[in-house]
Order: C-alpha cells, then sequence, then structure tokens
C-alpha cells in the first residue's frame, strides 16, 4: 500500500481507496480506462438466394463465397458442392436412366388425348382412300385433307399388300402390287417385323395418321400383323 496525493484536493490517501475521504473524489488506480474495442468482423450468413443458386448454378454462384465476412466453413461446404455438381453432371448424361428418359420420350411422341383402341374402325380399303384423298383424287389439296382428317385420320384401318420395306419396328407395303409402297406403319410390337420377310404378304391392322399421294405413302401406327 502507498500514499498519493488525491487529485482534486492534494490530501494524502491509499492508492487502495476507492474515494478522497476529504472529498470524494475517486481514486484514479480505480477508474477503469474505456477505449474502443478491437475490430470484429462478423461473419456473414449464406441467404436463402445464394444457397438456392449454389444448388441450381454451382458454378457461378459459389464464387459469392470469396467475399470478406463468409465464414471458411460455408467456402468449403460451396466448393465441395462445385466439385461434385461437376463431377456428377457429366455422369449422369452417360446413365442408364437418362437413357431410358429420352427413350420414354420418344416412344410418347405420338401420345394423344385417349386410349387408341377408342378410336373409329374403318373399312375403307386402299383403293377407296387413294381415290378420295390419294395420288388418283381430282379434288384439291384442300378438299382433300379436310376428306382425310374427317373421314380417315385416327380411325382403324385394316389392308394388305407385299412387303417393300421391312424392319423390326416398321413395314413398308405395295397394296397395289404397282410401283413401290404404298403404306408406311409402325408396330405396336417393336419386335413384330423381325421374322418377317421381304417379297412377301401382309395384312396389317393399323391407326391412320398421314395421307399419301403419287411419291409418299400413306401413314399409320400402333400396327399389328392380321393372320
Amino acid at each position: 500500500m502507498a500514499l498519493i496525493a488525491c487529485y482534486e484536493c492534494s490530501k494524502e490517501i491509499s492508492d487502495t481507496a476507492q474515494s478522497c475521504p476529504g472529498c470524494g473524489a475517486p481514486v484514479k488506480s480505480t477508474i477503469k480506462t474505456v477505449g474502443p474495442r478491437p475490430y470484429q468482423p462478423a461473419h456473414r450468413m449464406v441467404s436463402l438466394q445464394l444457397f438456392l443458386g449454389m444448388v441450381v448454378l454451382a458454378p457461378v454462384c459459389v464464387w459469392f463465397l470469396l467475399r470478406k465476412g463468409y465464414s471458411t466453413q460455408s467456402r468449403v461446404i460451396g466448393f465441395g458442392w462445385l466439385v461434385l455438381y461437376l463431377f456428377l453432371g457429366p455422369l449422369s448424361s452417360h446413365s442408364p436412366d437418362s437413357k431410358l428418359v429420352t427413350s420414354t420420350a420418344n416412344s410418347t411422341t405420338y401420345s394423344s388425348s385417349r386410349p387408341v383402341e377408342q378410336y373409329p374402325e374403318s373399312t375403307a380399303t386402299y383403293a377407296q382412300v387413294n381415290a378420295e384423298v390419294g395420288c388418283k383424287s381430282s379434288y384439291s389439296n384442300q378438299k382433300k385433307d379436310d376428306i382425310f382428317k374427317a373421314k380417315y385420320k385416327d380411325h382403324w384401318m385394316t389392308w394388305s399388300g407385299q412387303i417393300a420395306l421391312l424392319e423390326s419396328d416398321e413395314v413398308s407395303l405395295n397394296v397395289d402390287h404397282i410401283g413401290t409402297q404404298d403404306l408406311q406403319v409402325d408396330f405396336a410390337d417393336k419386335q413384330a417385323g423381325y421374322n418377317l420377310s421381304k417379297g412377301s404378304e401382309l395384312k396389317v391392322r393399323f391407326l391412320m395418321k398421314s395421307a399419301g399421294g403419287c411419291f409418299l405413302p400413306f401413314g399409320g401406327r400402333e400396327a399389328t400383323v392380321v393372320r
């Protein structure tokens, strides 16, 4: 313990005293010095928009984590996700599932608003249809289109002819046995043409989809072989 002079009244007092007994002034040694606190940068929180951006557009949005204020943990997680994004992206394009999605999309190209069996049945022969809307027709193209849409398109038909072109999933027939192909159809069963032979006679039931002309055959789908 030591004696010090009071800064107000100059009376000697103990340096351990809280205040001067004479004037009541606080002893300087007991006054805590209050100064500015050292700067401590606050960590930024990853916003919802930035988080969603990193999930969807990782190569672009992850770089925002390099700005000041983001924690090391946030940067590690963000750039770790970027590595996974870049690594898994090319793999998914070659996965069996992606091929399945592609094949499914292709298989639904001809999808319609109702089951194919609910379409009406037509007994019209190739000669009748060709005379009205095909190469033998004398009507204008506009009238032929209207007749085809009203009477033949999306109707079940059964025609027979000689196989001109053949794949496992489709066949082209020379129906009138003049020239080349008059009808091209896709099989409902993609392997239905596997055991067929070119040049042989074939009868098919099919759903009419497109009109033919002097150069293009009539087109159909969902074809089945009639025994």
